[in-house]
């Protein structure tokens, strides 16, 4: 399963989040070493984050087999 995640290249602007069909990108707890975060389950790896983030910090990665 392919998913996104937001890594600590993250600088917060929130185009991710404003981008995400899926609305799968959220704040982030604050103990979290990224302002936002990805929620998995929520997430149809359209990319579309990765397209509109400036640092470059929306990338793909493996999601937990179903």
């Amino acid at each position: 399963m392919r998913v996104f995640a937001v890594t600590e290249l993250c600088a917060g602007c929130g185009a991710c989040l404003i981008t995400c069909p899926e609305r799968a990108i959220r704040p982030a707890p604050e103990d979290h070493p990224a302002p936002l975060v990805v929620l998995e389950e929520r997430c149809t790896a359209c990319a579309e984050c990765a397209e509109v983030c400036p640092a470059g910090a929306c990338v793909e990665i493996s999601g937990e087999e179903d």
